[in-house]
């Protein structure tokens, strides 16, 4: 597959990930709201319960938000080749990497591709780095290096080791 084959993949894959979040927030409400629907006419129930009910409401609500939006900014950012859909796509790798199974592998999938093959797609990478003035050595192939060279240098250095004295006998013989 070339990059912009992974680039779209994992577009539609956050797409699909955020939408089911989408999708548990707006079931997850209706309910909350009719569970306290009753309770706010019931003259008897306590102000406690509806309190609680109102609490795991707003905790469920804001893990819906946290979970949902990261991805769904990240897919629509990386289908439309945003600049910024690097950082939305580390952010909400990062997010998902929480929901075993799928998030994880989803989230291992994303950080390969961001910081592998499609490194330079959302105008990221080390052709930027470069055109910023940050320029580091590239990095060598391990078969062009002078192995034979190195190990012969080494055979020629003196040995500085020298063994550490043998602990006291404590067993008082």
């Amino acid at each position: 597959m070339t990059p912009q084959d992974h680039n779209k993949v994992i577009g539609i894959m956050h797409l699909i990930y955020g939408g089911f979040n989408a999708l548990t927030m707006l079931l997850i409400i209706p309910f909350i709201l009719i569970l306290l629907g009753p309770m706010g006419s019931d003259p008897t129930a306590p102000p406690e319960l509806k309190t609680i009910f109102a609490i795991f409401g707003m905790f469920f609500v804001a893990l819906a938000l946290i979970f949902g939006v990261p991805p769904l900014l990240a897919g629509y950012g990386m289908l439309k080749r945003k600049r910024w859909a690097k950082v939305a796509g580390i952010v909400a790798a990062c997010v998902e990497a929480m929901s075993m199974p799928f998030g994880t592998a989803l989230c291992v999938y994303t950080l390969w591709f961001l910081f592998g093959p499609g490194e330079g797609m959302h105008g990221g990478g080390s052709r930027n780095m470069t055109a910023q003035g940050w320029n580091a050595p590239p990095l060598r192939d391990a078969s062009t290096y002078n192995w034979e060279a190195q190990r012969t240098a080494q055979t020629g250095r003196p040995r500085d080791y020298v063994p550490p004295p043998q602990p006291p006998d404590w067993r008082g013989q």
